[in-house]
């Protein structure tokens, strides 16, 4: 299995026409630019996991699987359920808008305005892309550490076909899944649902009673290709979960445990339309999240929508370059504000040589509340030789302050938006046996960055406000892949990253990060992996108890997968083989040694 299927470095584009034998074209990033591109054409760093490795990924919660791939680091307030946040290149949740069948699934009415992972296992879902770096001039606000794009179920072969999937293993963890396709010569229809329920373990480092998390999540995509000329379709997902969690480290007995409630429900539909040379896409988006908080006793409700209308066009020459192009309105409120945003974007790909891929991305954002904001993008894959690939791209970017930054009682509704550029170097050499080694150079900076400051008394909350201060992240990523033989394989990784606030370490970003994977095919119907992770050099939250367990550590994990007959397989996950007790967020519990087991029948 690839865990380490990367297009290395930079965020460049594809280029319209000229194909390169020497290289696979098969894999393509839909995101990295505005029209699909052949991961060889593109500058844009993007981890390309396919749906096979997701729905196989030998950890629980989908956050702590992506941290296998270069650049990517997660934390969490506990088990599954409880908040976790997903860093790219030292920057999360607020910097990583994170889709799914293109529904930004973000909180509007979060604090930092970003999405967590705290209860998203790979139920249901599909191919999944990672794309790195400031990517406003392609996304818009608050793209500037990259970009999370997961796809739900779809359908690989014509007909009617479906799967089931039961799991169950320690804490009482208990997972059943359906999946149903249907594919015809003009119409893809998926639909998956899913049912999780844990008992968990406490929360807090300092607590015994246990925090459960059930879920059901439903998803659901259509494409119908009415004439050859044009298509309409829609993608829709529904989650419904209760977590319990425990506030500030504490461990919430009866009457007063801690809980939240959760409801989320996103639609998306779609027209496609092709005119001669120019293609054209309108999509109308409906999200919204209802949320409430019970701590001590007290209830507080939480709840954001989002409403989005976009167009995008794209216009190939059929020679050496190609125009994308296209805007966007965004409505998006809380309880107590509703600002909208207006974005325009133009992309422009070259192919000046057979070689050579340059790309040039222009975007303008006027926000309600702000003067507009421009982010650009210039960024050039270069094929030194049919087996080594140069990228570079620089680029800048913006977030605005959310919602609950721009309310006095935290924040501060003169607070103007952040802004960044970042840089980014690579180099990939492949091998011909499908192997690869590549290095990546990245720098961000972001002026004015908000961040919550526990010890600020300028508002009147009484625990603390968001201020202003500045961001620094610097390092290197490696990764590689390569045949042993024909049984093993093996995967590698290592990001280091220099990650600064004001100053000092930015809080809960590992300096270093190591993962290490070796893959077998043991029989014709046997396959097993094993995995090491380590850590290191990890700064605790400032909010973290002073004594906590935030220190280096490695995790291995092992995984195994039996083909019963041709269509039911067998399934066994540890965790944590060696019960390394550790902490990613101070003052929290993470998982002991865990064993999960399950069958998985295709139909």
């Amino acid at each position: 299995m690839r865990y380490f299927a990367t297009c290395a470095i930079c965020a460049l584009a594809t280029a319209p026409a000229v194909a390169q034998e020497a290289f696979d074209l098969d894999t393509i990033t839909v995101i990295a630019n505005q029209t699909a591109t052949a991961l060889e054409r593109s500058g844009s760093t993007v981890e390309v996991l396919p749906a096979d490795e997701v729905q196989a990924a030998p950890r629980v919660r989908l956050g702590d699987f992506l941290t296998f791939q270069p650049g990517i680091s997660s934390s969490a307030n506990g088990p599954l359920g409880t908040t976790s946040t997903v860093r790219i290149r030292g920057l999360g949740g607020a910097y990583v808008p994170v889709l799914i069948d293109g529904i930004d699934v973000t909180d509007p009415a979060s604090s930092g305005g970003g999405f967590d992972f705290g209860g998203l296992t790979n139920a249901g879902l599909g191919r999944i892309e990672v794309l790195k770096g400031s990517q406003s001039a392609r996304f818009g606000l608050n793209a500037v550490g990259g970009v999370i794009n997961i796809e739900s179920l779809r359908p690989t072969e014509d007909g009617v076909h479906g799967f089931a999937e039961v799991e169950a293993g320690r804490y009482d963890f208990q997972r059943g899944v359906l999946g149903l396709t249907a594919r015809t010569d003009r119409t893809d229809l998926a639909f998956s649902f899913s049912r999780t329920e844990s008992d968990g373990f406490s929360a807090s480092a300092a607590g015994t009673e246990a925090d459960g998390f059930e879920a059901t999540q439903a998803n659901l995509y259509l494409r119908h290709q009415l004439t050859d000329i044009f298509a309409a379709g829609l993608s829709a997902l529904y989650i419904d979960s209760r977590a319990e969690f425990d506030e500030f480290g504490g461990d919430g007995p009866a009457p007063f445990d801690e809980f939240n409630t959760r409801e989320t429900t996103g639609i998306r539909a779609f027209a496609e339309l092709t005119t001669g040379p120019v293609d054209h896409e309108l999509a109308l988006i409906w999200f919204e999240t209802d949320r409430t908080s019970f701590s001590n006793g007290v209830a507080s409700p939480f709840k954001g929508e989002r409403k989005r209308a976009e167009y995008r066009g794209s216009y190939a020459s059929g020679g050496i370059w190609a125009l994308n192009f296209g805007g966007d309105y965004t409505e998006e409120g809380d309880l107590s504000q509703t600002i909208d945003i207006v974005g325009v974007q133009g992309e422009l790909l070259l192919a000046p040589t057979d070689t050579l891929d340059l790309a040039f991305s222009l975007r303008n954002d006027d926000h309600s509340e702000f003067s507009s904001e421009l982010s650009s993008r210039a960024a050039l894959a270069w094929r030194i030789q049919d087996d080594l690939i140069l990228r570079a791209s620089a680029s800048d970017g913006f977030r605005a302050p959310t919602l609950v930054q721009l309310d006095p009682f935290f924040g501060d509704p003169t607070f103007q938006p952040e802004t960044s550029t970042s840089y980014e170097l690579g180099l990939e050499k492949r091998f011909g046996t499908g192997g690869f080694v590549r290095a990546t150079l990245f720098q961000t900076e972001i002026d004015n960055q908000i961040f919550f400051d526990g010890a600020s008394t300028r508002c009147p909350s009484g625990f603390g406000c968001f201020e202003t201060g500045d961001f620094e992240a610097k390092g290197i990523e490696l990764s590689a892949e390569m045949s042993i033989n024909a049984f093993l394989t093996l995967t590698g990784a290592y990001t280091y990253t220099d990650a600064e606030e004001n100053g000092a370490a930015a809080a809960r970003v590992p300096e270093h990060d190591v993962a290490l994977g070796l893959g077998a095919r043991i029989t014709p119907r046997l396959d097993a992996q094993v995995m090491l992770q380590h850590v290191a050099g990890v700064t605790p939250s400032p909010f973290a108890p002073p004594i906590n367990k935030v220190k280096d550590y490695t995790l291995f994990h092992v995984n195994a997968a039996y083909d019963v007959t041709d269509r039911v397989q067998a399934f066994l996950r540890v965790e944590n083989l060696f019960d390394e007790d550790y902490e990613t967020a101070g003052g929290f519990n993470t998982p002991g040694r865990a064993a999960y087991v399950g069958l998985r029948a295709s139909f």
